[in-house]
């Protein structure tokens, strides 16, 4: 951010560093500090998807303590559901078949 210290002589002062310098039309200044801090959060999230996709890792934005291996535990209860509701089914259709043949 600059001050402007005076219009008839372009002379401005840049907030940042206290330098006192001359006001330039074609010179543009850019604070890109916050941008980097939003990058390095947007950095973080995209790492911590990847690594979602390994079941052995521990995901990085921890807000509980002891998650490790997270994603191996929540894989297995699903494939558990998924494969009692697969054989229920199937066991359902045998008994079908069975009661509408005998």
């Amino acid at each position: 951010m600059s001050i402007l210290i005076s219009s008839r002589m372009n002379v401005v002062l840049d907030e940042d560093y206290r330098l006192i310098g001359e006001a330039r039309s074609d010179v543009a200044y850019l604070n890109l500090s916050p941008l980097s801090k939003i990058v390095d959060e947007l950095d973080l999230l995209s790492r911590e998807l990847l690594l979602s996709l390994d079941p052995k890792s521990s995901p990085l934005i921890s807000s509980r303590p002891g998650r490790g291996g997270l994603y191996r535990n929540a894989g297995l209860l699903s494939n558990i559901a998924l494969g009692f509701l697969i054989g229920s089914l199937i066991f359902s259709l045998i008994i079908l078949f069975i009661s509408l043949r005998g």
